[in-house]
């Protein structure tokens, strides 16, 4: 076998082992669920609601009009634990931003520096549905798993991490359950 295909097979084959690595420490059961509900100023919902409304029209799940003041209206805020910043989940609730059966939607990670808003994380990185928030870092910020529902047996899951400027997938996975309900997280290969 020539050397650059020795090298390819080792290279792939330590890419799937750092990819189980890395799920390995996501449990299988979702643990949003404890997050606690975000208690926002009017000055930081009246800032978020103003960069929602700037936004290019349908890069927001195609809300645009009346739709979009229905999303703002529908937002909902959680604290994302992080000791000395104030970083806030929000998710839309039904209607243009959430998909039909109402689990997947549109999401922020944002950062509030007393009203003013930074995006951490768009729609266009960050959307279906928190599962998880995990206790690694990753310049300062904990990385984010996300679910995004295909059916009542089988979730995609996303694993993203900060990069300096904005969360990104780092790897994927199918969280899937059998007939006896037991689950289990399956790193995609690539």
């Amino acid at each position: 076998m020539r050397l650059p295909a020795v090298l390819a097979l080792v290279l792939s084959g330590s890419t799937a082992l750092a990819q189980a690595g890395l799920w390995s420490h996501v449990p299988t059961e979702p643990t949003s669920r404890h997050l606690q509900p975000a208690i926002l100023t009017g000055d930081q919902l009246k800032s978020f609601a103003n960069f929602l409304r700037h936004q290019r029209p349908g890069s927001i799940w195609e809300c645009e009009g009346p739709d979009l003041d229905e999303l703002i209206k529908g937002l909902t805020f959680e604290t994302i634990p992080l000791p000395g910043a104030n970083l806030v989940l929000a998710e839309a609730g039904a209607g243009c931003a959430r998909g039909g059966q109402g689990a997947n939607g549109a999401m922020w990670v944002i950062r509030f520096d007393g009203a003013k808003p930074t995006l951490l994380a768009t729609p266009s990185e960050l959307s279906g549905w928190i599962f998880s928030i995990q206790p690694t870092l990753s310049h300062g910020y904990p990385d984010i798993v996300t679910g995004w529902h295909m059916s009542a047996t089988e979730a995609g899951l996303s694993y993203m991490r900060f990069d300096g400027k904005s969360y990104r997938s780092i790897s994927s996975a199918r969280l899937v359950s059998d007939e006896n309900e037991d689950t289990k997280i399956v790193p995609a290969t690539r």
